[in-house]
């Protein structure tokens, strides 16, 4: 730790991807946390734009400032980016910033640094509007879970005109249908009464279901409520599972045992942009340990190959 301190604060550093590396692992260790549990104010932003790009495509992303800062746009962007700002001045910005422009490259996704940043205005839940810049490039790992689902702005694409046009219809278009929802919503800015109301979209779980089937697979809708409501997780999991049998259940599991924190963060972000509730990990975690008791062995080679120990009981003994 000494280490990475030393050569973050090592101005005269000839070493830039490393020191701004050590920097944002410092960051990430020391005041990730911190920073992310301050609370969100709305409509108190101080930057309509924040821009997160690699100092590799600085020109084009340069030029999409300029752009919308005469656009009338107030925009946040690390102009100096070979000589870096602070993690702590990047976390400002997007905490401060309305929407954060995305600049999708593979450079982008293989830099620590920018994974730092998107990681952040993810779990900020900020409003995400990501941007190619590179040509056949499609997102994945981490990158692709942030982005997903998400329109792309393609500069790589079309010319430059042509795609800012529709950057800048974007960002209108999402503003525009955030007020709509702000104001048909307004009863809902009690962070109390949203959290309330979840419960209530939760169906009980018919009284001709009172056992689960040993195997996953043979489970209805029924069962997965079942599932959730005796593991105490009807008001965190269930919620994301509403519409899921046993073998749409089994592929989720899947997905987790493949990249577990990965589709935490996913999980977590979905749970909370569309019912208002944090996913605790020890719930998700204890997801993973009792549904792993009514998976097949040999359903998938996903679970034998991530652990043995995931191996079920109860399926085997059938």
């Amino acid at each position: 730790m000494s280490h990475c301190r030393i050569l973050a604060e090592n101005i005269n550093s000839d070493q830039f991807d490393l020191q701004r590396a050590a920097e944002g692992l410092l960051w990430k260790l020391e005041r990730e946390d911190e920073a992310v549990a301050k609370p969100i104010i709305l409509n108190s932003y101080q930057y309509d734009i924040m821009i997160s790009y690699s100092h590799k495509d600085k020109e084009l992303c340069l030029q999409i400032h300029e752009q919308l800062v005469k656009d009338g746009f107030n925009v946040w962007v690390d102009r100096d980016c070979l000589r870096g700002s602070t993690m702590v001045g990047i976390a400002n910005a997007i905490e401060n910033s309305e929407y954060v422009l995305i600049c999708m490259s593979n450079t982008y996704k293989e830099s620590v640094y920018c994974q730092s940043e998107a990681h952040y205005a993810f779990e900020r839940g900020c409003h995400l509007v990501p941007i190619m810049l590179e040509s056949n490039y499609k997102p994945d790992g981490w990158l692709g879970i942030i982005v997903s689902g998400k329109i792309y702005v393609n500069f790589a694409k079309v010319e430059f005109k042509s795609a800012y046009e529709k950057l800048k219809n974007e960002i209108i278009e999402q503003r525009q249908k955030y007020l709509r929802k702000s104001s048909t919503k307004s009863i809902e800015k009690d962070p109390v009464d949203m959290i309330s109301i979840t419960p209530k979209h939760i169906e009980l779980v018919p009284e001709s279901i009172d056992d689960l089937p040993n195997c996953i697979t043979e489970w209805a809708h029924d069962h997965v409520k079942l599932f959730f409501l005796r593991m105490g997780l009807s008001d965190t999991i269930l919620p994301l599972c509403t519409r899921v049998d046993g073998h749409r259940l089994l592929r989720l599991y899947e997905m987790c045992l493949i990249n577990p924190e990965s589709m935490y963060q996913s999980l977590k972000f979905e749970l909370g942009e569309r019912h208002h509730i944090l996913l605790p990990i020890a719930d998700y975690l204890t997801f993973l340990h009792e549904v792993k008791l009514y998976v097949p062995s040999t359903s998938t080679n996903v679970t034998t190959a991530r652990s043995s120990s995931l191996d079920s009981s109860i399926c085997n003994a059938m």
